[in-house]
């Protein structure tokens, strides 16, 4: 499932009806998953601002939405190897992740039996954590309102991944995080 940088979840029974609505904002379509769509939008600040005034705006679109998430960076991952992919694919977010607190969160749909959620989180961190000591960083995980997320969205065999700063989840409050 290639080119996305945007996932939405709906609320319980209304995926088609965020389909449509999220449509008029780039190329939205379903994901394979119940209550899940992926979309390609060519500006993600500006849909974060679209949305956030839709959601005021539109008496449909708060029925239906129940987190959208901007994604950074996709990748295909194997149960095999996961962690050293994600760990490979987080590297880049390291400057951004540095002199603040932090957790990974990834939120897995797809590949059950194959792939465990809180141990995948802290194989992936591991790495992290090391690589900020190893700048002389002293790294902190915070789970009540962390500088930064690392979230990991995964839709069967691919990974969204993004940093989710403090900032962007007050703005958008819809850019949740469980």
């Amino acid at each position: 499932m290639a080119g996305w940088n945007v996932l939405a979840t709906s609320l319980e029974g209304q995926r088609d009806t965020l389909l449509g609505l999220l449509r008029r904002f780039g190329r939205f379509r379903g994901a394979g998953y119940r209550n899940v769509v992926v979309g390609q939008v060519d500006d993600v600040p500006a849909l974060l601002d679209r949305v956030r005034d839709a959601l005021a705006a539109d008496p449909f679109l708060p029925s239906a939405l129940a987190k959208l998430v901007p994604i950074e960076k996709t990748v295909r991952i194997d149960p095999r190897n996961a962690a050293a992919t994600l760990a490979e694919a987080a590297a880049p977010f390291l400057d951004r992740l540095a002199g603040g607190s932090f957790f990974v969160r990834l939120e897995r749909r797809g590949l059950k039996g194959q792939l465990h959620s809180p141990t995948l989180e802290r194989e992936v961190a591991d790495p992290i954590w090391r690589a900020l000591e190893s700048r002389g960083m002293k790294p902190r995980v915070e789970f009540h309102d962390p500088d930064n997320i690392l979230v990991i969205e995964t839709v069967g065999g691919d990974a969204g991944l993004a940093v989710l700063g403090r900032a962007l989840r007050h703005d958008y409050p819809f850019v949740k995080v469980r």
